[in-house]
């Protein structure tokens, strides 16, 4: 794996400045407990396949998903994702990292005490 100057994801993505790992067309940033991977969506600019996953104490936090580009400037993209169950994910996306802010309703996705382990800044 190598690191990333700068890069593009994807069509929507092309104004964010990444540096991150990467596994072949998968971006990956880190925090203490946990990351998150970045893929484009193929033919469709507008979206981002995700997968966070965290660990505190043995208990882990796991979801993946697509997200969807909401907003869009020179130095960030956010995309936002929902579940049925009202669990909206939403991560800014560029400056190097990404910051994920997941509702209370996500942590159906967490074990006993991974709650709200999911939020954070991944760089």
């Amino acid at each position: 794996m190598k690191n990333i100057a700068i890069a593009i994801l994807a069509g929507v993505f092309c104004h964010a400045v990444v540096a991150a790992e990467r596994d072949g067309n998968t971006f990956i940033y880190q925090k203490p407990d946990g990351e998150i991977r970045l893929s484009a969506v193929p033919a469709n600019d507008q979206q981002a396949r995700f997968s966070i996953n965290t660990n505190v104490d043995m208990h882990v936090c796991d979801v993946e998903g697509i997200a969807t580009a909401i907003a869009d400037t020179p130095q960030h993209t956010t995309l936002e994702w929902r579940n049925e169950s009202q669990c909206v994910i939403t991560l800014t996306w560029g400056e190097n990292r990404v910051k994920v802010n997941a509702t209370e309703e996500c942590n159906s996705y967490c074990g006993m005490n991974a709650g709200n382990s999911l939020s954070g800044v991944y760089k």
